[in-house]
């Protein structure tokens, strides 16, 4: 048995950009939980991914997807310097790897899910192929960040990463499939990394990761 997701925090206002009509999609009160999903004596889980699926979609929730996550950072800086959860959520975030609705194809293609945006899907982009801080690739890469981050320009986001953990955002290709959101210390082809927040695409055909819910029909 698992407990439920527990107690959720509203955020006021998310701004989305939407890079297909170059214009910010605004999101008001948005709902999302305020611990990862633990069992019934309050050990975080790990989910695969048809089981996070599972378990969000008995609560009404379902994952965020990338750009509503990246989004939902830059809110909480804001919001945490006078809200303690808000706080609280945002450490989550630059300490652990949250799964997300997101995946990236080797064709370009990106497909965003969760039930506050629905399904938002780009064709035909350059994925790039370096490995960097995306501070650094952004400029290059410009359409396909701004279509796989939900940002205008990078620089917002960049410096919220900085003032919450040891480096920029980074970007990193492993293959293909599911895209990761998070920091902290995390081991990977032999490389530690410590104190890296940074979008990992994972291509291990089971990894399991923590998993957040947002609330659905918001």
């Amino acid at each position: 048995m698992v407990s439920d997701t527990g107690q959720s925090i509203v955020i006021p206002e998310i701004r989305v950009h939407d890079a297909r009509r170059e214009e910010d999609v605004v999101l008001r009160d948005v709902s999302v939980d305020t611990h990862y999903a633990c069992d019934t004596e309050g050990k975080v889980m790990y989910f695969n991914l048809d089981e996070a699926k599972s378990y969000l979609e008995k609560r009404d929730r379902s994952l965020a997807s990338l750009p509503l996550l990246v989004n939902l950072y830059i809110a909480l800086d804001e919001l945490a310097q006078r809200d303690e959860v808000a706080a609280q959520v945002l450490h989550q975030l630059n300490s652990a790897w949250d799964r997300t609705g997101t995946s990236i194809s080797a064709a370009g293609r990106i497909v965003h899910r969760d039930a506050i945006l629905g399904e938002i899907v780009y064709a035909g982009l350059c994925v790039p192929q370096e490995a960097g801080e995306i501070v650094d690739l952004f400029g290059k890469n410009e359409q396909f960040f701004k279509a796989l981050l939900g940002v205008r320009d990078i620089d917002k986001l960049v410096d919220v990463a900085t003032k919450h953990d040891l480096s920029p955002f980074y970007w990193y290709l492993k293959g293909e499939r599911l895209v990761m959101f998070g920091g902290g210390d995390f081991y990977y082809m032999h490389h530690h990394i410590p104190g890296l927040l940074m979008v990992f695409c994972d291509d291990e055909p089971h990894p399991r990761r923590v998993v957040r819910g947002v609330l659905a029909g918001r």
